[in-house]
């Protein structure tokens, strides 16, 4: 079988572009010249959660991905500009049939039990992942990784994916690397020992309180695409639910990042003169209709809806100062320009009464009370159903808003005779992905022919008609109004350099100024 060998040019064609401007894979904070690095010491960040695993493969929660990519790491990874690069595998070759992925690794590599990395535990990792990760499940059915050398792999899928190596590389879930043998033993429910090749070990998890990370002595990242430079000796993740804590321990001195803050609380960070607010994409806040049962079956009453949106006024109740949120269009920000579209755009952001209440006849609407499900767990998510609610009730819709702690709000979503509307907000990715089409309230599979149409592309640029079709696909059919963009808000000391944000906070390379 005829193989070419995958160069920087061909990797600069895959989908997924990702914001980045330093020479590691994350965006990070500028670095003062008046201050000196140090090697060594304890970073102390507050973590508004606690992951319920530490195992990357099996679960897409941010606290798991955050704390994880810095113990285990994946065959390719993104680089500066969030194409994806070699990592653990050297070199790269795609079959001309893009059906066949052959992976020959770094020789040497260690992981944090002092085995070294080869085919067996790539082939044990990869195939787990496939079978057990939503990724892995929705994009490589029937797809099998197998060994053809001590330090050489080859992915075999049964249809050509143009995503196959951003998915590889995607932290959430990863498709982290094990040894062999954890991985033989693991349950499905996720592995309870975390050994990786990463930059930094796990010391010691104390439930509910903490989790210590530790330095990998014999880490290196030598002749790798990315390099990864660990300074510290130790990172210390204290969780702290309350946001006012993880403030006040900022602002003492006590924690050097404090994720999750508020943009209500920006202001506070900006305040002082030791931190600073790191702004990143956030991610998409979108109204979700029931389109499987009710009113809004029928596109003309979830147009009604879309036309008398105010996209600006909803992001401010939800976000307030315009620094927070972005007024746009596509479901991927233009920080990632390869899946960016504005096709459809014209059906955005319209606030158009008149219009709107045109649609609401053509959809026969004879005042039937329309329910706006929400959970006030999430500030933002809740604000939006307020505004919506006031929005519809100005064109003459009765609405009933119920608001339920986010457990049961959960489960009113699987029956769909309970609700008509919700909005919810996505985390921030690079593509266009199934996921957008798998929340409650529309089928994944009328959209299948678009993402199948993107994935069979051969190059980024065959596949941008399909990518505005689909782009073009929610604006017509409205399984989904989006409503615009958020940021994600993460507070930083000053004397943090190497901060990074890709997909999440990237600590890895960060070190602390005396």
């Amino acid at each position: 079988m005829k193989k070419r060998k995958l160069n920087l040019v061909i990797f600069a064609l895959i989908f997924v572009l990702l914001t980045g401007c330093s020479s590691n894979n994350a965006t990070t904070s500028s670095e003062s010249s008046d201050e000196k690095v140090q090697d060594g010491g304890t970073l102390n960040i507050a973590f508004q959660s606690e992951p319920t695993t530490l195992d990357p493969q099996i679960t897409g929660n941010s606290s798991t991905k955050d704390v994880a990519r810095n113990i285990f790491e994946t065959l390719v990874t993104l680089d500066e500009k969030g194409n994806p690069v070699p990592d653990l595998a050297k070199t790269i070759k795609i079959s001309n049939d893009q059906k066949v992925y052959t992976f020959q690794l770094h020789q040497g590599v260690k992981f944090h039990n002092g085995k070294e990395l080869t085919a067996d535990d790539v082939v044990a990792s990869i195939n787990r992942w496939i079978k057990l990760s939503s990724l892995g499940k929705t994009n490589f059915t029937d797809a099998k990784m197998v060994k053809t050398g001590k330090y050489s792999v080859e992915l075999h899928l049964k249809t050509a994916n143009i995503n196959t190596l951003a998915l590889l590389a995607d932290p959430i879930p990863a498709a982290a690397i094990y040894p062999k043998e954890i991985i033989e033993k693991a349950p499905d429910a996720g592995a309870t020992e975390y050994i990786g090749t990463g930059p930094f070990k796990v010391k010691e998890w104390k439930q509910n309180q903490y989790i210590i990370l530790e330095k990998f002595a014999d880490y290196s990242s030598k002749d790798r695409k990315i390099k990864k430079d660990p300074h510290l000796d130790e990172i210390k993740i204290s969780f702290l639910t309350d946001e006012s804590t993880r403030i006040s321990g900022l602002t003492t001195g006590q924690f050097d990042i404090a994720l999750g803050i508020s943009s209500d609380n920006a202001a506070q960070i900006e305040s002082t003169q030791t931190n600073k607010n790191e702004l990143s994409p956030g991610g998409f806040l979108g109204l979700f209709y029931n389109t499987q049962a009710g009113f809004f079956k029928d596109i003309h009453a979830r147009k009604a809806v879309n036309a008398v949106i105010n996209s600006e006024d909803i992001l401010s109740s939800s976000y307030g100062n315009s620094d927070y949120y972005e007024l746009t269009s596509s479901i991927v920000n233009k920080k990632y320009p390869n899946y960016y579209s504005e096709a459809g755009k014209e059906e955005y952001n319209q606030h158009d009464k008149d219009k709107a209440k045109e649609y609401l006849k053509e959809a026969g609407y004879k005042g039937e009370e329309i329910k706006i499900l929400t959970s006030r767990d999430y500030e933002d998510q809740y604000n939006t159903a307020v505004v919506v609610q006031q929005e519809l009730e100005d064109i003459g819709v009765k609405v009933k808003l119920e608001v339920y702690d986010w457990a049961t709000f959960g489960e009113k979503l699987t029956d769909p005779a309970t609700w008509d509307l919700y909005a919810t907000s996505w985390a921030a990715r690079s593509t266009i992905f199934q996921g957008f089409w798998t929340t409650w309230g529309a089928p994944v599979k009328e959209a299948q022919p678009y993402l199948d149409a993107i994935k069979s592309a051969t190059s980024i640029e065959e596949a941008q008609p399909a990518i505005d079709a689909a782009q073009k696909y929610v604006w017509d059919t409205l399984p989904f109004t989006l409503i615009g963009h958020k940021k994600s808000i993460n507070a930083v000391s000053n004397k943090v350099q190497g901060y990074g944000f890709n997909l999440g906070p990237v600590f890895y390379n960060i070190s602390l100024t005396k």
